[in-house]
């Protein structure tokens, strides 16, 4: 649990520092793709740098070289701000991009015989990084990869036996897929007339909520807040919105006749008891004394003409449904 609360913290901490004016959704995923491309890539350079040493590979080792020295002067440039963070972890994709390009040639041209395994790894990285990018709508970068990553196929697919691009364009296949289901569900469209009845309904409430804090003299901002949401939804709105003043009409003249000749005071109380709150829980919340509010139901008790053995809540439930019931079919009867 701690160690959640600290990456989240990290998270945080990061967003704040590079985005500092704004971070949304798309940001936030962002900044923790960047935080484990940086991590993924303090691991892999060391361990790239000393396969090649181990080998004596000249080339491979040059080209890990060159993508450290350059991987480490964009992490300068992003960490210090130099660069917008949008085209700083856009860099980072092209580099890497880059780097898995030359060294698919590499491979294939310089490397060890057969050596197919390494170019198709690196095709699945690719296309791992050409969706990662999609779906942090970074479409230039997406695009750029996407493209570039055609000839770095057909050199591949060239350089094998036709079987072997047989089998392999299964593969191929379910990566160009893979964008595919990114780029439709990053569309807008994709998400309009979903059927979430809680989501609906929190979305309602949320904006009853705003609609209802607003003051009288502000029309504009309840103007405002109706046009940000879809007709639906403001139907839904409006519709809710008058069943509930309905409702809350027939619940009050349903309260006042359950408690027709209380005092005002004798009503806070019973609302209480209606809720469920305890002797204490009423003194608390009415600041008077247990004497006070046992002497009070007393009085309640009688003013409802109670039997000594019946409960006052469960009498308060029953007579506040039937009251209910009784408004209902008046303003059904009304109505018709």
């Amino acid at each position: 649990m701690k160690l959640k609360s600290d990456m989240v913290n990290l998270i945080v901490r990061v967003e704040h520092h590079l985005c500092p004016q704004y971070c949304g959704v798309v940001d936030r995923r962002r900044i923790i793709a960047f935080l484990l491309l940086t991590i993924s890539e303090l691991i892999i350079i060391p361990y790239h740098i000393m396969l090649f040493l181990l080998v004596k590979e000249p080339y491979g080792l040059s080209l890990c070289c060159l993508h450290t020295f350059v991987f480490c002067l964009l992490q300068f440039l992003i960490w210090k701000r130099k660069i917008a963070f949008v085209k700083g972890i856009s860099s980072l994709y092209l580099l890497m991009f880059a780097k898995l390009a030359l060294d698919s040639v590499f491979c294939i041209n310089f490397g060890l015989a057969n050596d197919n395994l390494s170019v198709i790894s690196n095709l699945f990285v690719v296309f791992i990084l050409a969706i990662t990018a999609l779906s942090q709508a970074l479409y230039k970068t997406c695009t750029i990869i996407t493209v570039g990553m055609i000839p770095m196929l057909l050199i591949y697919l060239f350089s094998i036996p036709l079987m072997s691009v047989l089998f392999s364009l299964k593969t191929i296949f379910l990566g160009f897929m893979m964008l595919v289901y990114v780029a439709v569900y990053n569309m807008s469209i994709v998400t309009k007339g979903l059927r979430q009845p809680k989501r609906m309904a929190r979305v309602e409430n949320k904006a009853l909520n705003m609609l209802a804090d607003l003051k009288d003299n502000q029309p504009e901002a309840a103007e405002s807040l109706m046009k940000r949401l879809t007709p639906d939804v403001r139907e839904k709105i409006i519709t809710h919105a008058s069943e509930h003043l309905f409702n809350e009409e027939l619940n009050r003249v349903a309260w006042d006749q359950v408690c027709d000749g209380l005092t005002f005071s004798e009503k806070e109380i019973c609302k209480l008891i209606l809720q469920g709150r305890t002797l204490k829980e009423i003194c608390a919340e009415l600041n008077k004394s247990e004497s006070n509010i046992t002497s009070q139901r007393c009085h309640i008790r009688k003013k409802l003409n109670m039997d000594r053995r019946d409960d006052l809540r469960r009498t308060l439930e029953v007579r506040f449904y039937d009251a209910q019931k009784q408004q209902v079919k008046k303003s059904e009867a009304e109505n018709s």
